[in-house]
């Protein structure tokens, strides 16, 4: 049998989930899954929740707007925003396993080899943004790039991790200190999608979504934009 959706109508404050709608708080920056149910993160109340076919389970409070989050088997990986700090939270009782101080407010976040890969916004000397690597055993962290803009969206594939910053996306291969691909004119890209096909990111200021996909037989970094 088909799984219901989870979806949420954030001007209605309502999650919706098959049939059922339950009310849930504003702002809901995140929405992931875990065994079938689904964990949602409000930057309005900085709270995460977790919810079933049945209504909220339970929640708790973290970070400071909170902007973003992943799930690693049973742990919940959170961006605190502007409590600078990277929050990891155990299944299904969301208790707080550890938080690990960060450069900056961690916004933006993926998961790749046992590892978070999170976007930071710095202030200082101008607005720019930083990928972390970040141990999630060890908190040990590492700076991979540095770059022009805000954070806007990140996501893993086979070979690296895709970064949209506002103005452009690029893809950063696995161990490399230099990006393979680069693509301007992006005014916010705040989503991307992997997929065989291509690489979809979804512009929101623009209100477009536009396509990225490697030429087979070209040379490396050729581009086709749909």
């Amino acid at each position: 049998m088909r799984e219901a959706l989870w979806w949420v109508d954030d001007a209605r404050h309502e999650l919706h989930h098959g049939g059922s709608v339950f009310p849930c708080d504003r702002c809901i920056e995140a929405l992931a899954l875990w065994q079938g149910q689904a964990l949602l993160l409000s930057s309005d109340t900085d709270c995460l929740s977790l919810w079933d076919g049945d209504g909220l389970v339970r929640l708790t409070r973290v970070g400071v707007y909170p902007q973003d989050m992943a799930v690693s088997g049973d742990v919940a990986v959170v961006c605190g925003g502007a409590d600078c700090r990277l929050h990891l939270l155990e299944l299904p009782g969301l208790y707080a396993r550890s938080a690990f101080p960060m450069p900056g407010m961690p916004e933006r976040i993926t998961l790749q080899d046992g590892a978070a890969h999170v976007l930071t916004l710095m202030s200082e000397p101008e607005v720019h943004t930083r990928l972390i690597r970040v141990d999630l055993t060890s908190g040990a962290l590492c700076t991979r790039l540095t770059l022009p803009g805000i954070p806007g969206a990140v996501a893993a594939d086979a070979d690296g991790l895709w970064v949209g910053v506002s103005g452009l996306v690029l893809h950063l291969p696995m161990g490399a200190v230099q990006p393979d691909v680069t693509v301007e004119g992006f005014e916010m890209p705040t989503r991307i999608e992997v997929h065989p096909e291509g690489v979809v990111v979804a512009d929101a200021l623009s209100g477009r979504s536009i396509r990225i996909r490697r030429d087979d037989g070209n040379e490396k970094g050729a581009l086709t934009l749909r």
